[in-house]
């Protein structure tokens, strides 16, 4: 079995009517089928957002609920426990689309990124751009079930935003990047954020899938011999609300312009609150996850993060 889901039917390419209904109701199923736990691989831990001017002002101001607190998660990594424990920072981005999160990372990380590597199934006008203004980075074509073939030898660090959901064998790119990492002896960091279960009825028809603890296990299972897991529950049900009054339903069932457009200040004011209102509380309906992997570690940094407070930039 190649694929954490229980088919490959994929939102991305056109799907006649009855296979749309398929698509949901098979996502449906597959996300609530039980145990719906994780494994003793994997430790969950709540994401406590940082919403402070500084780093909110780092973000796009009309970024969905699900990319703000991505980005916001990014700012918040470690980076500075991150150098120092991977000795430099070789970044590989699959699903990388423009490359933008190169740039973005470098930001984040106070230009602590040696060099940035994106794949994507398809080329970008912006990556010529990128790699005259960035030395460091280089861009090539492929699917993310093909990423063994050119995964850079120096590679520490690698991650996904928003992809892992589109392919089809997420598995089988996840077993790659195992035979990758299994070879080496010195510490390597994944990244890979993607939507939860109730991005089903947020985002509509969108990829293949959306994750679950179980599902994520089946992920993490690969690694256990050499790593351990921890699994980030980013934001909750004041931020899924949000996303379902400012986009869902103007754009999917009103079939009007994106409420952001038009009320952009008050969206603003209404997610920082939402996050705030979310950080605090003590049952989390995730609105998105971040999976952080750390093979052939020295310390478990992640795992020993102060219980659920994933305020992770003061190692920084």
């Amino acid at each position: 079995m190649d694929s954490t889901s229980i088919h490959r039917l994929n939102a991305d390419r056109p799907l006649r009517y009855y296979r749309k209904l398929l698509w949901v109701g098979l996502n449906l199923f597959n996300n609530r089928l039980l145990p719906n736990a994780s494994g003793q691989n994997l430790v969950i831990r709540d994401f406590i957002a940082d919403t402070s001017d500084e780093k909110w002002c780092q973000t796009d101001i009309k970024s969905s609920p699900s990319r703000k607190l991505s980005d916001l998660f990014w700012l918040q990594l470690p980076w500075g426990w991150i150098k120092s424990e991977l000795g430099s920072i070789n970044i590989l981005d699959t699903g990388c689309g423009s490359g933008d999160y190169g740039v973005k990372l470098q930001s984040f990380s106070n230009g602590r990124i040696t060099s940035y590597t994106g794949v994507d199934i398809a080329p970008n006008d912006n990556w010529q751009v990128l790699t005259d203004a960035h030395p460091n980075f280089r861009f090539h074509t492929m699917r993310g079930e093909q990423v063994l073939d050119r995964i850079p030898e120096e590679t520490n660090f690698i991650m996904s935003q928003s992809a892992i959901e589109h392919f089809e064998n997420d598995l089988l790119y996840f077993k790659n990047l195992r035979e990758f990492i299994r070879q080496k002896s010195s510490g390597i960091v994944q990244v890979h954020l993607f939507p939860s279960a109730a991005c089903l009825f947020l985002y509509r028809l969108h990829g293949v899938r959306q994750y679950t603890p179980r599902t994520v296990s089946s992920i993490t299972r690969l690694f256990e011999p050499f790593s351990y897991s921890v699994l980030f529950r980013l934001g909750g049900r004041q931020c899924n609300s949000l996303h379902k009054e400012f986009i869902t339903k103007p754009v999917y069932i009103r079939n009007i312009e994106d409420s952001r457009d038009t009320r952009t200040e008050e969206y603003d004011s209404r997610l920082r609150e939402a996050i705030a209102n979310d950080n605090a509380s003590q049952r989390r309906e995730a609105a998105f996850y971040a999976l952080v992997i750390h093979s052939h570690y020295r310390e478990k940094f992640f795992e020993n993060a102060d219980s659920h407070d994933a305020k992770m930039d003061s190692h920084s």
